[in-house]
């Protein structure tokens, strides 16, 4: 009688594995969409902000003001990417 008990919690088991593993698919196949959304939304002010952090760490030469002018350049690119990355979620 206990062996019967045993095979029926097993098949219970094996059955919510299936189920978590199909679970398991459709979210990995769901994060794959959103990444692709990201990487369309790659634009210019995205490569503009990478191209002023870039100046940012490698030039030591920068005087305060010329830092202070390009961080505020980096902000202001930051801000149109978030905003353009936000529109386009809400889509």
């Amino acid at each position: 009688m206990d062996s019967r008990i045993v095979k029926k919690n097993n098949v219970k088991i094996q059955g919510s594995k299936s189920t978590s593993i199909e679970s398991i698919k459709l979210e990995t196949q769901s994060d794959k969409v959103a990444e692709e959304n990201i990487e369309n939304l790659c634009d210019e002010n995205l490569t503009t902000l990478q191209k002023i952090h870039a100046i940012l760490l490698n030039c030591f030469n920068l005087s305060k003001k010329q830092k202070l002018e390009f961080c505020e350049s980096e902000r202001y690119f930051m801000k149109l990417y978030l905003k353009k990355l936000k529109n386009n979620n809400k889509d």
